[in-house]
């Protein structure tokens, strides 16, 4: 059984097989989400968690630390259900 991922505001939807993190996922199906590392140590592909569950097989996550509640990493996070995400907002930058 695969779960549905709905991403905010209105972008794409896409499936995410059982084990399967969300970014394999997205970009198994040509949807680019923002990513670095692929291992969870640089924050990069932070999106929020609006709803649903996930879980992180290898653990907890360093770059998590100090983030705002219902941050998410991609490359690590796998669905447990139906989830609605949204991408953060591009940093901004000072010139």
């Amino acid at each position: 059984m695969s779960f549905k991922i709905e991403i905010l505001p209105d972008g794409p939807s896409f499936e995410a097989n059982p084990g399967e993190t969300l970014l394999r996922a997205a970009l198994r199906q040509g949807i680019d989400l923002p990513n670095g590392c692929r291992g969870g140590h640089c924050g990069a592909c932070a999106i929020t968690l609006k709803s649903g569950f996930i879980h992180y097989p290898s653990g907890e996550i360093e770059a998590l630390h100090g983030r705002p509640a219902g941050t998410c990493l991609t490359c690590q996070a796998v669905a447990h259900s139906d989830l609605t995400i949204e991408p953060a907002p591009p940093p901004t930058r000072t010139l």
